[in-house]
């Protein structure tokens, strides 16, 4: 089994690797005139030039900005500055998710079975919006409170390069928030119904200490299998985000260039393809270890 899972992730890295450097031609495929045609010599012309410029990367120039008269940068740095930018939009949302539902999960479960429904259908209703509405009613707050009071509680919006980032990570984690408080609240319902909670309670812990240390350390094995649709949901929002606050972010730029500059966007995929590859694949293999070696001690 080992050795097929050394042989299985590479594999699977390059067959991925290979689907978004055929992707990343997609836009050139497909025209319109009178009728939808699929021009399959243009697209493989246009993969040929992505080849061409991948192999001299620091020479691929995108255009950014206005349409009719767009300005020309180095994928170097540009891209990359972008991508420190957004990402850490997206990773600090992501701890703020996972921070945040945790301790909203645990306190749910002291609460009174009528109030909980409550609660829960609350939650239920929230994680069911869209979530631009919940983004423009955030801003439309703000505004308003703004209005009335004088005092700008955040920044709503960018000009140029200025950088913002508490209101945009809080925006990108709500959804998480909801839908992890919902799935951790699932798998805490699950594991209380199981004999070594009871055993807990029988030798005196407190319904607090057998939650949070015994209960929460299996929720977390499970989380680990949300992450990837978690990503996901974060990745798309995130453009939603830099466009509501008007971010020169790298989710925005991707999509500028994704129909004029097709290298350019396979690098940028690749961005995002990479280190995410990586640090899933650890993770299964750190979650492994630590189950087998559960199972060792057990």
């Amino acid at each position: 089994m080992r050795r097929f899972n050394f042989i299985r992730l590479p594999v699977q890295f390059f067959l991925t690797c290979i689907g978004l450097f055929l992707f990343s031609g997609a836009g050139s495929l497909l025209a319109y005139d009178s009728e939808l045609v699929i021009m399959l010599g243009r697209y493989l012309q246009t993969l040929q030039e992505i080849g061409k410029d991948i192999s001299q990367p620091a020479s691929i120039i995108i255009q950014l900005g206005d349409p009719l008269n767009p300005k020309s940068y180095p994928i170097y740095p540009m891209l990359f500055q972008m991508f420190g930018y957004s990402f850490s939009l997206l990773v600090l949302s992501f701890f703020l998710a996972a921070v945040t539902s945790s301790l909203i999960s645990y306190l749910f479960m002291f609460l009174p079975v009528r109030v909980y429904r409550i609660c829960f259908r609350i939650l239920d209703s929230l994680d069911s919006l869209p979530d631009v509405l919940i983004i423009v009613f955030i801003q439309l707050f703000i505004v308003w409170f703004f209005k009335k009071t004088n005092i700008l509680l955040f920044d709503i919006y960018t000009l140029g390069d200025e950088k913002i980032y508490l209101l945009p990570v809080i925006c990108l984690a709500i959804m998480p928030i909801a839908f992890l408080t919902k799935q951790f609240l699932f798998q805490l319902r699950e594991e209380e119904e199981k004999p070594y909670v009871e055993y807990s309670y029988s030798k005196g812990f407190s319904k607090a200490y057998t939650i949070w240390v015994h209960l929460f350390r299996n929720v977390w094995v499970h989380f680990y299998y949300h992450i990837k649709p978690i990503f996901l949901l974060m990745l798309s929002n995130l453009l939603i985000i830099e466009i509501l606050f008007n971010i020169n972010g790298f989710m925005n730029v991707l999509l500028d260039v994704s129909s004029n500059t097709p290298s350019a966007f396979f690098i940028g995929m690749l961005m995002i393809y990479i280190p995410f590859f990586i640090v899933f694949t650890l993770g299964a293999v750190f979650l492994r270890k630590w189950l087998s070696g559960e199972e060792a001690g057990a």
